[in-house]
């Protein structure tokens, strides 16, 4: 069913639920796993940045391919270079040049308002692909409480 497996990764804690349970689909239904990293860049008026360097995304890549090779799966990594809020259309268009059955990708869990607020990857690409798209969301870990300075404590 699922041969030919696209796990989008972006360092992210939450990218990084994605890539167990791409490999616990692929183990499944003996697929093939491509590693994608698409790393945006932005444009100044002299300058192109960037918010990472290229080997800090092709170690991300490597380390991905090895667990997932380390794993029994096979297992290949890419790299893509976009402008900043084109994620979503090169993780579709990667998808569709090789051929996927299942995009599988982490989600920060943004609500509708937020991921329109936001522009969320995981929705414009559930609502564009046109194969299934496993959603991997994590809860967000408590990391500490904050005050709004009214007094009122939420979970930051």
């Amino acid at each position: 069913m699922f041969k030919h497996i696209l796990v989008a990764i972006d360092g992210s804690t939450y990218s990084n639920e994605a890539l167990p349970s791409a490999v616990e689909v692929a183990r499944k239904f003996d697929s093939e796993i491509l590693v994608l990293h698409v790393s945006e860049h932005d444009r100044g008026r002299a300058v192109v940045f960037s918010t990472e360097t290229p080997a800090a995304a092709t170690a991300m890549v490597a380390d991905a391919v090895k667990k997932v090779r380390d794993a029994g799966i096979a297992a290949e990594g890419r790299l893509c270079d976009v402008a900043a809020g084109h994620v979503a259309k090169a993780i579709l268009e990667t998808a569709e040049a090789y051929r996927t059955d299942l995009i599988v990708m982490g989600s920060r869990g943004l609500s509708d308002i937020q991921a329109l607020m936001l522009g969320s990857a995981s929705h414009k690409i559930m609502e564009k692909a046109g194969v299934p798209v496993l959603v991997v969301w994590s809860p967000p870990h408590e990391a500490a409480l904050a005050t709004n300075g009214a007094g009122t404590t939420f979970k930051a």
